[in-house]
């Protein structure tokens, strides 16, 4: 019977040329990497490194909160509706907010992923910002604003209703110390 390549020749070790010859009785035997033979010193103490997944956090393993996606989509209603309706705006803006931040809560409760809650309660943030400024100043002209309502509805005329418009306008530039006339080529945007 023949003997096989490499059986009953005892351990083998790489001459480093690809070719494998019987190692020296008493020399150490290899090891697989990152494992230390017998009798030798082990790796020595690890340097203390962040856990498992990105910057210490544990993997995402928890399934995504559908929250996070419904205060995304309030966000932006919010938004639109800050710019043109701004109460509106104000109760969908404090919506998104509400329900975006117990998404992310209940997410990273559950370690799991709250996708739009973040964006959600940005523009959550940036249409309460957007309704109050907007609410404010028209509380603020109310006044200035009721009184050109109450003077165009009784405008009979083009000319009665641009008499309106400059009233307002001088009004306007009082309450704002702009000096006469400064707001003149603007009476059409109010």
């Amino acid at each position: 019977m023949s003997e096989q390549p490499g059986q009953g020749e005892g351990p083998r070790q790489d001459t480093g040329n690809g070719i494998e010859a019987p190692a020296r009785p008493g020399a150490p035997q290899p090891q697989s990497p990152g494992r230390p033979g017998p009798g030798q010193p082990g790796p020595g103490p690890q340097a203390p490194g962040p856990g498992p997944g990105p910057l210490g956090r544990p993997p995402v393993n928890g399934p995504a909160d559908p929250a996070g996606r419904r205060a995304l989509w309030l966000g932006i209603a919010a938004v639109v509706f800050s710019l043109f309706f701004p109460p509106g705006g104000l109760v969908l803006g404090i919506a998104a907010l509400v329900i975006g931040i117990k998404a992310h809560r209940r997410s990273r409760g559950r370690h799991g992923t709250a996708p739009g809650a973040t964006p959600g309660i940005v523009l959550a943030s940036v249409s309460l910002v957007l309704a109050a400024i907007s609410i404010g100043v028209n509380a603020w002209l109310w006044p200035e604003l009721s009184a050109k309502q109450d003077c165009m509805d009784s405008a009979n005329t083009r000319a009665d209703e641009k008499v309106c418009n400059d009233t307002f306008t001088r009004d306007l530039e009082k309450k704002l110390h702009l000096p006469k006339g400064e707001l003149k080529g603007y009476g059409d945007l109010f």
